[in-house]
């Protein structure tokens, strides 16, 4: 039955997404014209003002794309979660033969690929629009490599980390996302400010013992900072933490759509 509610969940957020992502990739194609087309060099844009203003003008453009899409991303999996579980809809998706839990997890999963998705897709416009433009040569790489190897990016088993952690900051994101519009759900009214109320405060409050546990395990390393020791534990606690605050939220949104559930 999962497999069938994801299939429903895809279908039903697919066609939104492939159109934002084909106007991103649009945005950054035009750019790339662009900027070919006033031969301004996207690292030095020359002396040409007009030239200079035009190729600034596009990569703007781009990067507000590349916002838009971030922050949509997560308003339409929040309003698929909420269409479908919360709204009317739910009266509907509460009589099939399936579970709450099974009902999460579907939108969890397909939350998160959406996620994940949306941060490849701007990846590949990034390559579109830098694309022999000289971007990547000069001082732009030096950069790069010194930021990389600050980092120990160039170590594969930190890499990993740095995939699984970025992997699993998304899956918190999007849990806390749920647990929040199960909770605003509990409002006699005003649910979406409720529910968007209990997001930041969640934010806050894990902001604060994020802080608190940088400070001890920066004290706790801070004779292997910058090595690959420290770079390893603070990846595998930063892992950890946001699979335990992920699964935290899970359960409790799993609890109130089974013991309050609150449908408009």
């Amino acid at each position: 039955m999962l497999g069938k509610l994801l299939k429903h969940d895809y279908r039903s957020m697919v066609f939104y997404f492939l159109l934002m992502y084909a106007v991103l990739i649009g945005i950054a194609v035009l750019a790339r014209i662009s900027i070919g087309l006033t031969g301004t060099d996207i690292s030095a844009f020359g002396n040409d003002v007009f030239a200079g203003m035009t190729t600034v003008g596009s990569v703007v453009m781009y990067i507000l794309g590349c916002g838009a899409v971030i922050v949509l991303t997560f308003i339409i999996v929040a309003l698929r979660f909420y269409n479908n579980l919360m709204g009317r809809e739910g009266y509907l998706s509460f009589t099939l033969p399936v579970t709450p839990e099974a009902h999460l997890a579907s939108k969890m999963i397909s939350g998160a690929t959406f996620c994940v998705l949306s941060y490849v897709v701007i990846g590949i416009s990034g390559v579109i629009l830098t694309a022999g433009t000289g971007f990547w040569s000069g001082w732009v790489l030096r950069v790069t490599e010194l930021l990389l190897n600050a980092v120990k990016l160039d170590n594969p088993v930190i890499l990993i980390l740095y995939v699984l952690n970025g992997l699993t900051a998304l899956i918190e994101m999007v849990a806390i996302i749920y647990f929040s519009i199960c909770v605003g759900q509990q409002a006699s009214k005003y649910r979406i400010l409720a529910a968007i109320g209990v997001y930041i405060g969640v934010h806050l409050v894990l902001g604060i013992i994020t802080t608190l546990g940088s400070t001890i395990l920066v004290n706790l390393f801070r004779n292997s900072t910058g090595t690959l020791l420290f770079y390893g534990v603070t990846n595998t606690v930063s892992i950890v933490y946001q699979c335990l605050v992920a699964a935290v939220c899970m359960a409790g949104a799993v609890g109130l759509m089974k013991n309050r559930l609150n449908l408009e």
